[in-house]
């Protein structure tokens, strides 16, 4: 069992505070550039698949840290890869997103495999000794729940995959696409996991689903919002993300777990095959690997774990020990993400019974 430090989730330290400023992207541009003293050749160039504001304070502080300039662009990790295919070069590093998409992106031949130093800290849990990625920080697939709906409707928070097929919940469950949103696939792996690798199995659950669902949005976060709003009843979503949304303001929303078993990500990091930054790129990854970088995530806030067990976690961060999980296979997830999300296409998703 790991555990974390936890401290209340307090002001933005000093570091990013001084630099959120320069970081701020446009509403509509969903990238932000920063710009510091330049002690490397050329701005360093991150694809960054966690949530915006995350994505913004780390490289502001990581900028603050080396005096490297940065920018990033926030992309879910099916668009990550879907850009690493369209236009290489494009970026120097890719921060977050599932372990098994910077698999995927290796096998493509789109990673620069380093071993970092910092990684050595690292349980091999989350970090791949070949370098093709390493993780720094961790959450699981949970039920996003918004109380008052469920109330409404009768209903208990879900505490099983099959709680969300009940008739009640018709239209009133959000999940994002499995082809841009990498919890959306987590969950169809999940569900071919449960049921031993059995494909047909897994897909066969999520065509039950399917007249349940509203929305199979873009990004992981849309469905906490939905439910927050009151749009939907419940939304398959990261935990993490459900946390953040409650924190937010939507004081409704509740968390809860299949009891059966749930997946997990591993968020992970890796240079870029072709980076123009490469220096730069490896320096993020050094940086993100270690437990002051990792010490801000309460100041973001985020409220994914940490990787480092000497890391401090805020306080309202899931308890990753008290999840029931199942037994993760990296690979297996890497190599069926592409029939899985063929089949979600075909044989659910191009149903006109959700939008």
């Amino acid at each position: 069992m790991r555990s974390y430090r936890k401290t209340p989730v307090l002001a933005l330290g000093a570091v990013l505070v001084a630099t959120t400023a320069a970081c701020s992207a446009p509403a509509d541009s969903g990238s932000s550039s920063t710009s510091g003293s330049g002690s490397s050749s050329g701005t360093l160039n991150i694809a960054c698949s966690q949530q915006e504001d995350f994505c913004q304070k780390i490289t502001a502080a990581f900028e603050e840290a080396t005096g490297i300039d940065a920018t990033y662009v926030r992309l879910g990790a099916g668009e990550v890869l879907a850009r690493l295919e369209t236009t290489p070069g494009e970026f120097d590093v890719w921060s977050g997103g599932q372990a098994e998409n910077h698999l995927i992106a290796d096998e493509r031949g789109f990673i620069e495999r380093y071993v970092s130093p910092s990684a050595a800290d690292l349980p091999a849990e989350y970090n791949d000794a070949d370098g093709i990625w390493s993780g720094f920080y961790t959450d699981s697939v949970g039920f996003c729940s918004n109380q008052s709906e469920l109330d409404k409707l009768g209903m208990d928070a879900p505490t099983s995959w099959e709680d969300l097929l009940a008739p009640e919940l018709k239209g009133k469950v959000a999940m994002p696409h499995p082809a841009t949103a990498g919890v959306g696939y987590m969950a169809i792996y999940t569900q071919q996991t449960l049921n031993d690798g059995d494909t047909d199995a897994a897909i066969d659950y999520f065509t039950q689903l399917h007249g349940n669902v509203m929305q199979y949005s873009k990004s992981a976060a849309t469905g906490t919002e939905q439910a927050g709003r009151g749009e939907v009843a419940v939304a398959i979503a990261l935990d993490s993300d459900c946390v953040k949304a409650a924190e937010n303001g939507y004081s409704e929303l509740v968390t809860s777990y299949p009891e059966e078993g749930t997946g997990y990500e591993v968020g992970a990091v890796s240079v870029l095959k072709d980076a123009r930054n490469l220096d730069g790129a490896q320096q993020y990854m050094d940086w993100i690997l270690t437990t002051e970088a990792q010490d801000l995530y309460k100041d973001v806030p985020s409220y994914a774990a940490p990787t480092l067990a000497d890391a401090v976690a805020g306080d309202a961060v899931p308890d990753q020990d008290a999840v029931n999980k199942v037994e993760w296979d990296l690979k297996g997830a890497a190599d069926n993400r592409d029939q899985l999300i063929e089949l979600f296409e075909s044989d659910v998703a191009s149903s006109s019974s959700a939008q």
